[in-house]
């Protein structure tokens, strides 16, 4: 009843106004109304009536979020409207107290690149070490144990590298590169991936996406199909061991928002976080569905996305001030059976990204500060510094 209360509220508000996000409003509204248990749905209307300029709606689904229980603390960077506003406040630190706080890892390794805004993680077992990309430079960066770096691979374009991966030869990495604003708007460059050897760096191949707008992550199944997401335009490419190029997967399903990948080989599925969970899609026929989760379970809004035996490991970051989850699956890999938090509500985290599988647990991108970079400028924010990239460790044994 509370919760039918509050909408009502909230729907006189939206009604009166023509804004950017009204048909997003009035659509998670309704769906709220019929997923009760899915309070980052309540989340997401929070946020889109703040950049709306509804911040009396904002603060009462914010209201309805602590009232509710809600344990996924608050992103202040997702309210920059409200930061003025002493009932915002008031709500920040009610939800932060909230928060349900799990430190179950610890810090692995600092990494000191100057001016790197980190976004895709990769692990070399062979070489023991890490592998960086930049959301803000051309480069991708080796970085062993004692955290000495060297710079692996760069391009003189104006680029940028996303998701990473090591296939399974141990040899090469696949890497995301997508052209800077700029040069996107120009026509000057494409996406593609960039297959690199891990040797010495050097780039052998390169599989272009000329049909995509912004690629994200990947994912590669032992006999060399390879998946793509492209985020901007809700949809999933793919590539034959023999291609050359990336391809449309012509039946996706709910891609929507797609963004981290993970191979499936024992069932022949990719799985793909979406805004609003993680969808299961059949890789031979592309058929599609949302895996279903525990009520009230939120699984949406992950960034990097792992499979870890019969675990998925992910990176939350879409809503709330960010988390390490880990999701059983079944033994058909349909339904997720237990969410639990690994990371939340600690000290290191500031906007985590991505992470990667090592023998000794997942290791993430605690504080990838992507805020702090404006992508349209190619430059920091004002008033902002860049601190030192922190890896956390945690085991999932």
């Amino acid at each position: 009843m509370l919760l039918l209360i509050a909408l009502a509220a909230v729907t006189p508000l939206r009604a009166q106004t023509a804004t950017d996000h009204a048909e997003a409003i009035a659509a998670l509204t309704q769906r709220y109304a019929e997923q009760p248990q899915s309070h980052y749905l309540a989340y997401m209307l929070a946020r889109f009536s703040a950049e709306d300029g509804l911040d009396e709606a904002a603060l009462q689904w914010l209201t309805l979020l602590h009232k509710r229980g809600w344990d996924l603390g608050v992103n202040p960077r997702d309210f920059p409207g409200l930061q003025n506003r002493e009932e915002f406040r008031a709500l920040k630190l009610k939800l932060q107290r909230q928060q349900q706080r799990r430190e179950r890892g610890q810090r692995a390794l600092l990494v000191n690149v100057a001016g790197l805004v980190p976004e895709g993680l990769a692990y070399d077992a062979r070489r023991d070490r890490f592998l960086v990309g930049a959301m803000n430079a051309p480069r991708i960066h080796a970085v062993d144990r004692h955290g000495r770096v060297s710079l692996l691979w760069s391009s003189d374009a104006p680029v940028v590298v996303l998701g990473m991966s090591v296939v399974g030869d141990g040899e090469t990495l696949l890497a995301v590169v997508n052209p800077t604003p700029r040069a996107r708007a120009a026509g000057t460059v494409k996406p593609f991936v960039a297959r690199i050897a891990l040797a010495d760096g050097h780039e052998i191949a390169r599989l272009s996406a000329d049909e995509a707008a912004f690629l994200n992550d990947l994912c590669q199944m032992r006999d060399g199909r390879l998946f793509v997401s492209d985020s901007e335009q809700s949809r999933l490419f793919r590539a034959g061991p023999a291609d050359t190029a990336l391809s449309l997967w012509t039946e996706p399903g709910h891609a929507i928002a797609a963004n981290g990948m993970a191979c499936d080989d024992a069932h022949d599925a990719v799985y793909v976080a979406v805004y609003n969970g993680i969808s299961r899609i059949d890789a031979a026929s592309g058929q599609a569905q949302l895996l279903a989760a525990p009520n009230g379970a939120a699984t949406g809004g992950i960034d990097g996305l792992y499979l870890a035996d019969r675990y998925l490991v992910g990176v939350q970051n879409g809503f709330g001030a960010g988390r390490v989850l880990r999701a059983r699956l079944s033994a058909d890999g349909r339904e997720i059976h237990r969410v639990e938090t690994l990371e939340s509500a600690i000290v290191d985290l500031n906007e985590p990204t991505t992470g990667t599988l090592t023998p000794d647990g997942f290791v993430y991108i605690a504080n990838s500060q992507i805020w702090k970079w404006d992508a349209d400028k190619e430059s920091l924010r004002p008033d902002t510094r860049l601190s030192p990239i922190m890896l956390r460790r945690v085991p999932l044994r």
